[in-house]
């Protein structure tokens, strides 16, 4: 019966009612509804003190089937002491808790130290194994763990350094099978020149965050239908398959839909008059020029054409300027026009320019110039904010 029920009843009672009954009443009805808190599971309070979990966080883990039957610390330690013997900081044990902590109900005699065994008796260093744990524990569930690691180090030739790369920068990569995800997708790429494993392993372990993630995609998640309606769109923008662009261009419109890459296309075409050729060629330079919104490219060309002077065709040579942000190419462009107004610098090239690091344009367009042009540098520093970037750090100055 709900409180507010309860307690109207007591008050009709209290007046309707001999005295004697009011107590009653009242003891069969009692007006809090709150429970008693429940203990909690042994785990939970485990994973709270010794790992610092949330309370919601421990209750849920606590429910996994790996940890129901948990009742002391025995298992949870000796399992602790499995990674610390495997080499596991106290830090890296943590974070593989963290991302895992049905790990912790795992029988370390039984399964993960024969398969650890086994993995070393292959030649598979314990330091991949150390980021096995800490960046995938899942995989080590799975009872084909040693052949995709043998693939996987194979697939880098043979090289311990790069497949550590590979692992921690990817750390789901191997968990994906073989022969139902990676096999069919590599030999599609195969049939379009893409046979040089070293290309596709130095996008696996790139720090550009773009390129590695589309790369994983590519190889593990792609539709087979629609990954070969991209390859034969790549070659229909102009880049010959095989080339070392084609993979590239894959990288970069692979997870778009054919739909959208059509309508990038026809944007540029309709809006700027690009012909197809043009379109091509700004693709071969800068395959990324057909992911940009449109918003961005708006925006980026209306600057180039209207303040710089650049006509939207030639922009189509010179795609990498698109792909600078606005916040880079005004105060950069505001650099080089003093520049070439005072005469300081007769060729500027804007590209270039914005294709520098910060460092490396300071030290090239702004540092040089500070005597001849008083407060370049604090002008740059002014544009650089007005216009939502990060302003440069000013010890950079001779």
């Amino acid at each position: 019966m709900c409180s507010h029920l309860v307690f109207k009843r007591a008050i009709y009672y209290s007046f309707f009612s001999p005295p004697q009954c009011h107590c009653q009443y009242l003891l069969r009805f009692p007006l809090s509804t709150k429970t008693q808190p429940k203990e909690l599971p042994f785990i939970a309070d485990y994973l709270i003190s010794s790992f610092g979990f949330s309370l919601n966080r421990a209750l849920k883990a606590s429910a996994d089937s790996h940890l129901t039957t948990i009742k002391s610390p025995a298992q949870p330690e000796a399992m602790v002491k499995f990674l610390t013997d495997t080499g596991l900081s106290h830090s890296q044990i943590k974070s593989v808790v963290s991302l895992q902590p049905a790990l912790l109900g795992y029988n370390a005699d039984e399964i993960l130290r024969s398969k650890v065994r086994e993995m070393m008796e292959k030649g598979i260093p314990g330091e991949v194994l150390v980021q096995l744990f800490r960046y995938n524990p899942v995989v080590l569930q799975l009872q084909d763990t040693l052949a995709r690691l043998l693939f996987w180090r194979d697939f880098v030739e043979n090289k311990d350094k790069v497949l550590l790369k590979v692992i921690s920068r990817n750390p789901f990569l191997i968990s994906l099978h073989i022969e139902n995800h990676i096999l069919p997708r590599l030999n599609l790429l195969k049939e379009y020149g893409l046979s040089n494993n070293r290309h596709m392993v130095a996008c696996l372990v790139t720090n550009y965050g773009l390129t590695n993630k589309h790369m994983v995609w590519v190889i593990g998640h792609c539709n087979l239908d629609h990954l070969r309606q991209i390859l034969d769109l790549v070659e229909e923008l102009g880049i010959r398959r095989g080339s070392k662009k084609f993979l590239s261009g894959l990288i970069a419109i692979a997870n778009l839909s054919i739909c959208k890459i059509k309508s990038n296309v026809e944007f540029f075409k309709n809006t700027y008059g690009w012909s197809q050729e043009e379109v091509c060629a700004a693709f071969r330079k800068y395959p990324l020029v057909l992911r940009l919104s449109e918003e961005h490219v708006r925006s980026t060309m209306n600057f180039l054409m209207s303040k710089v002077g650049i006509e939207a065709r030639n922009i189509a040579l010179r795609p990498l300027l698109l792909g600078c942000s606005i916040e880079k190419l005004i105060p950069r462009y505001n650099v080089l026009n003093t520049l070439k107004s005072k005469g300081l610098k007769k060729r500027c090239r804007l590209q270039l320019a914005c294709l520098a690091s910060e460092k490396r344009f300071r030290e090239k367009y702004v540092m040089p110039f500070e005597k001849q042009v008083p407060g370049l540098s604090e002008a740059y520093e002014a544009d650089v904010a007005a216009f939502g970037g990060k302003v440069p750090v000013s010890r950079n100055r001779p």
